[in-house]
C-alpha cells in the first residue's frame, strides 16, 4: 500500500490533470461505505451537483443519514436530497415511489408501504443506479445531471401504473413548515415545501416532467383524497400520477430542483436536458465523472486498492454542492433571493470532517473548486457575519467544535 501512496503522490504532481486512458468510473463502487457507519449513498448524482437521486431504506437512526443501508432490503422510494459522510440526518426530498399496483390512500395505513428488493438485482456506477422491484414488476433506473433527477421506471405487466410523488416523506422527524402541489401542464407537477430539523428553515422546489401526459391525478392530504383541485397545499402532501402501461413500457420522470422558485427549478430542469433523453443523460454523466477521475493516474496496486482509491477520490466529488441556479440566483444566509452571475455559491460545508483533508487535496487537484469554495466562504461570512462552520442549505447549523473556516 506504500508503494501506491507513493505512485498517487508523484504521478499526480507529475501529471496534475492528464487524462489516463481506460474507464475510471468502472473501478469506482458507490456502495463502498454504505455499510457498517459509513453514511454513504449508491444513488445518481454528477460532480458537486445539487441533485443526489438515490434509494431511501431507513429513516430515524443513526445509520440514516445517508438514507441508505446495505443492510436492508425494503424500499420507501427514491428521493433528490441526500448527505453522504456526515453524522447527522437531513435531506431526503422528494420521494418517487413507483408501483403496478392499484393505490388505495384512504386504506389507511401505510398505503406507499415499503418494496422489496436485492442486491443480486441492484447496480450502481458514478451517475446511474438500477434495481429491481419483483413485487411490482419494475424496473426502476436513475441519472441525473447538476440540477435535475432523472428517473425511468420499466413495467413488466400490462395494467394501471402509478408514479407518486410524496412530500410527506423524510428521513428524520422534520417538521413540515409548508407545502403545496400543482399541476403546472398536462405532464407537470410541480411544487415546494419547507421543512426544520436540523436547520429550522429549508425551502426546496421542484419541477417534474413526466415522458407523456397524467392520465389520472389524485391528490392526497394528510391520507385523505383531495378531488377537484388542481393545486393542493398543506403538510404532509402526495400527488399519484396513474398511466395505463403495455408490458416492457417505460415512463420517463425529469424533476428539477431549486432554492429559489418553482420557475427556477423548470428553468434550471430545461436547461440540463435540453431535449435529452435518460441515456443521453446517463452518457453525459458517465463523461463527467470520467473526466474527475482522470485528474489523478496510478500505477500498480490491486484491483481492490485501485477501487478504493477511486471510489475515494468519488467520494470527494460529491459535497460540497453547487446552490446557484443556472441564472445565477441563489438564497442567501439571510434566505434572500439574489442574483449574481460572476459567483457560484455552494453548500454542505461540514468543515469540522473536511478541513483536515479533503481541502488540503483540493488545493493540489482542483485548486480552482477549492477557491470557488473559499469564495462562498467569504460571500456567506458577509451574509451572515460569521464564516461557516458546519453550513447546510443557507443555514449555519452550529454543529461540532472549532472554526476550520479560519484554517
Amino acid at each position: 500500500m506504500n508503494k501506491l501512496v507513493f505512485c498517487v503522490i508523484i504521478t499526480s504532481l507529475i501529471f496534475g490533470c492528464s487524462l489516463q486512458k481506460g474507464r475510471l468510473a468502472r473501478e469506482v463502487n458507490p456502495f463502498v461505505g454504505t455499510g457498517f457507519h459509513g453514511h454513504t449513498y449508491p444513488g445518481a448524482t454528477v460532480p458537486f451537483g445539487a441533485v443526489q437521486l438515490s434509494p431511501d431504506t431507513r429513516k430515524n437512526d443513526w445509520d440514516a443519514c445517508a438514507g441508505y443501508h446495505y443492510s436492508d432490503s425494503l424500499i420507501s422510494g427514491f428521493s433528490h436530497t441526500h448527505l453522504s459522510g456526515t453524522g447527522c440526518i437531513d435531506f431526503g426530498d422528494i420521494l418517487v415511489y413507483p408501483a403496478s399496483r392499484t393505490l388505495d390512500p384512504e386504506q389507511g395505513g401505510n398505503w406507499l408501504s415499503p418494496l422489496p428488493f436485492s442486491h443480486r438485482q441492484e447496480w450502481a456506477s458514478p451517475g446511474y443506479y438500477k434495481v429491481m422491484l419483483p413485487t411490482e414488476g419494475i424496473q426502476a433506473e436513475l441519472t441525473a445531471t447538476p440540477y435535475t433527477g432523472v428517473h425511468r421506471y420499466r413495467f413488466d405487466r400490462t395494467g394501471e401504473a402509478s408514479v407518486v410523488i410524496d412530500l410527506a416523506h423524510s428521513l428524520t422527524s422534520e417538521t413540515i413548515q409548508a407545502a403545496y402541489l400543482e399541476q403546472t401542464a398536462p405532464d407537470e407537477i410541480s411544487g415546494m415545501r419547507n421543512t426544520s430539523a436540523w436547520v429550522n428553515n429549508q425551502p426546496i422546489y421542484f419541477a417534474a416532467r413526466f415522458s407523456r401526459p397524467i392520465e389520472t391525478l389524485t391528490w392526497v392530504k394528510e391520507g385523505k383524497v383531495c378531488r377537484d383541485t388542481v393545486r393542493l397545499d398543506g403538510e404532509k402532501l402526495q400527488a399519484v400520477a396513474t398511466f395505463h402501461v403495455k408490458a416492457g413500457e417505460t415512463i420517463e420522470l425529469q424533476v428539477g430542483v431549486s432554492a429559489v422558485s418553482v420557475g427556477n427549478a423548470r428553468f434550471n430542469r430545461e436547461h440540463d436536458l435540453i431535449g435529452q433523453d435518460f441515456d443521453a443523460v446517463r452518457k453525459k454523466a458517465d463523461k463527467e465523472w470520467q473526466s474527475l477521475l482522470s485528474g489523478i493516474r496510478i500505477k500498480g496496486g490491486s484491483p481492490e486498492e485501485r477501487v478504493n482509491f477511486y471510489t475515494a477520490l468519488y467520494h470527494t466529488a460529491i459535497s460540497p454542492c453547487i446552490a446557484s441556479d443556472v441564472d445565477g440566483r441563489y438564497r442567501t444566509m439571510g434566505h434572500t433571493i439574489v442574483q449574481d452571475t460572476s459567483y457560484t455559491n455552494y453548500t454542505l460545508f461540514s468543515l469540522w470532517d473536511t478541513f483536515r483533508a479533503l481541502h488540503p487535496l483540493y488545493t493540489v487537484i482542483r485548486p480552482d473548486i477549492n477557491q470557488a469554495f473559499i469564495r462562498a466562504f467569504l460571500r456567506k461570512y458577509d451574509e451572515s457575519g460569521v464564516l461557516p462552520k458546519w453550513e447546510l442549505a443557507s443555514n449555519e447549523t452550529g454543529t461540532m467544535i472549532g472554526y476550520h473556516a479560519v484554517s
